[in-house]
């Protein structure tokens, strides 16, 4: 019976003393091999990474770190995890993170604000040492319970407005104007511009004004804003579904889609539809996906810096945990207009 209890104690319930007793060491040897294994002797720390893993032991990094007031544990919350639009600023997060040996949460609002509130709760539950967010757009109650918490908290993909604490990301409102101008400057006058939901989502807004803006300030009557309301499902075909409907309305030369997954589906459907890109209609995209640089033709759009901003997330994190002064809350770290083959006229 005692050999059976014992064996029942392995894994998930294995000890540090049990590792400490199987590897002929203390348990504070044990506990300075997982905290420092570089002060430890390489001989007794093989034999001490032998015993955990022969007994399948994994160390209580939330029990180590109750003093400390640590949990080792940063957490991020994106709109979707069903493609990749997210996924470089999160390997961006992680890439600097974990040099620290800080590991990264990660969970789906599915860009609703009250989802994202619910799961801010929950998280904050964990106590995890910081919070990223991607946009502005919360609820007042999470937007409270994150400045009342008193833990670093990055908002990403945006530069505007009030964050709660810190922000990286690019001005979504510049990016858009940019491109509206790129597209007029190549000849185009009557584009649509085709969307997602404006209520629950700042970047979706700030690019429609930028949109506006330019359209105003070239003296261009601006057609409907053609707005997709499940925006969580991206995928080509919503861009396919669009450019049938806006091929209705007269005189459209050029659509400007918030996403390349859109503007991709909307090449591949025009070149069924016998419509020509760029000479009959111009097709511009966001985001500089790999997709949009290998169809055909290939994607004018606009670069946005995804994979930096989880980097630079990661390194105001680790300033303000280690109690460093940021030269500045706020990073705006640009966009690029990349003008390809969809917009060229003539070419």
């Amino acid at each position: 019976m005692a050999a059976r209890e014992k064996t029942s104690r392995l894994g998930a319930g294995t000890t540090m003393a049990q590792v400490a007793e199987r590897a002929g060491v203390t348990k504070m040897t044990v506990s300075r091999v997982l905290r420092h294994p570089e002060k430890v002797n390489p001989e007794t720390r093989e034999r001490v990474s032998a015993a955990m893993a022969e007994l399948g032991y994994v160390a209580n990094r939330l029990a180590g770190s109750l003093n400390a007031g640590t949990s080792g544990l940063v957490a991020a919350i994106v709109p979707t995890l069903r493609h990749s639009l997210f996924a470089d600023t999160l390997e961006g997060i992680s890439d600097v993170i974990s040099q620290a040996g800080l590991g990264l949460f990660v969970s789906s609002s599915d860009y609703r604000s009250d989802v994202e509130e619910n799961q801010i709760r929950s998280i904050l539950e964990r106590r995890p040492d910081a919070l990223v967010l991607t946009g502005l757009t919360h609820t007042k109650a999470a937007r409270d319970l994150l400045r009342n918490f008193g833990i670093p908290v990055v908002e990403t993909w945006e530069t505007d407005d009030d964050p709660v604490d810190m922000i990286v990301g690019y001005s979504n409102r510049e990016a858009a104007h940019a491109m509206t101008v790129e597209l007029i400057r190549s000849g185009y006058r009557r584009i649509a511009f085709v969307n997602g939901p404006m209520e629950s989502n700042e970047r979706a807004r700030h690019r429609a004004e930028g949109y506006l803006a330019a359209m105003q300030e070239a003296g261009l009557s601006a057609p409907p804003i053609h707005v997709v309301h499940h925006d969580a499902v991206i995928q080509p075909e919503t861009g396919a579904k669009a450019i049938r409907v806006l091929r209705q309305q007269p005189g459209i030369d050029a659509v400007f889609f918030t996403s390349d997954v859109f503007a991709v589906g909307a090449i591949l459907a025009c070149r069924e539809l016998g419509i020509d890109v760029p000479s009959q209609l111009g097709i511009a995209g966001f985001h500089d996906l790999e997709v949009g640089r290998v169809v055909s033709p290939t994607l004018t759009t606009v670069q946005v810096p995804a994979m930096e901003m989880g980097r630079k997330a990661g390194h105001m994190i680790l300033a303000r945990l280690a109690g460093r002064k940021l030269p500045s809350r706020r990073q705006d770290l640009g966009f690029s207009i990349i003008s390809r083959e969809s917009t060229r006229r003539g070419h």
